[in-house]
């Protein structure tokens, strides 16, 4: 793919039959966690052994606007797969990889081909990261919110959730957005758990040089994915924002911004396992 295009939800289709055809199945999968609204496929993505006793999980585009990070997980997955067996595979062997490229593949519609550049919300107009149940609807902004009417009443909201209900042994969830070359990891927790995210903070800080985002307030009434993560699942999470000046990230940022996160997934393993 052309290196100043970005993958629109059909080009991250083609790319996903393209890889499945070239690397293994022994190491390399994919498969829909289902449909949307729209009747778009939420596709999760598996590097390395489906049967691992470890889940090592990313995310991108749960918010329309944001897509740039779609591209972001391609890249890195393109990469790792045309290193695993030379570079990876004996590191991580009891380790699965799971990438979601793709959370609100109509939101991303929306933004990439109609009038609604800044569209963040779900084909529903609906904000998923306001609609998991952790402190659902208590947020001060909400009247600038789509939350839902209930947590978790988006299809693509308990997608997101049944997945990570159904991991063995989470490691960790990465989560992509956009803007601001920011990390946000300072949940209000203690003890091992905020341990781990700290040093997954300082892991992501180094390999991309943003900033990490410290002193922040109890993010619970926010209903965000990773808020859910954190203080419901009890997992370790931290979230990169990608790009600067605007949203959608202009298209020239592309390339940078790919490079400064394609070893993130390395170190990140390297560095807890």
């Amino acid at each position: 793919m052309k290196k100043n295009i970005l993958y629109s939800y059909p080009q991250m289709e083609e790319k996903l039959q393209e890889l499945a055809t070239t690397y293994s199945s022994a190491y390399f999968n994919y498969e829909s966690l289902g449909t949307t609204y729209q009747n778009r496929h939420i596709y999760a993505c598996y590097l390395g052994p489906r049967n691992a006793n470890r889940q090592f999980v990313i995310t991108a585009s749960i918010h329309g606007r944001e897509y740039i990070n779609t591209t972001v997980l391609l890249e890195m997955l393109e990469h790792y797969l045309a290193h695993y067996e030379t570079l990876y595979q004996k590191a991580w062997e009891d380790v699965c990889v799971c990438m979601i490229p793709m959370a609100n593949p109509d939101g991303v519609a929306i933004s990439m081909t109609t009038d609604a550049k800044r569209w963040k919300e779900n084909g529903q107009g609906v904000d998923l990261n306001r609609n998991f149940p952790c402190g659902f609807g208590e947020a001060t902004d909400r009247h600038r919110q789509n939350p839902g009417n209930h947590p978790g009443d988006q299809k693509e909201t308990k997608i997101l959730m049944d997945f990570i209900n159904d991991l063995t042994y989470p490691l960790a969830v990465v989560h992509y957005h956009s803007r601001g070359n920011l990390i946000y990891y300072d949940y209000q927790v203690g003890g091992v758990l905020k341990a781990k995210i700290c040093h997954l903070a300082n892991i992501a800080h180094a390999v991309t040089g943003y900033r990490l985002v410290e002193n922040t307030k109890d993010t619970r009434p926010a209903g965000g994915f990773g808020d859910w993560c954190v203080y419901e699942k009890k997992i370790p999470s931290i979230t990169i924002e990608t790009g600067f000046l605007k949203t959608p990230v202009p298209t020239w940022q592309r390339n940078g911004i790919c490079s400064r996160n394609l070893f993130v997934l390395r170190d990140l393993l390297t560095g807890i396992l």
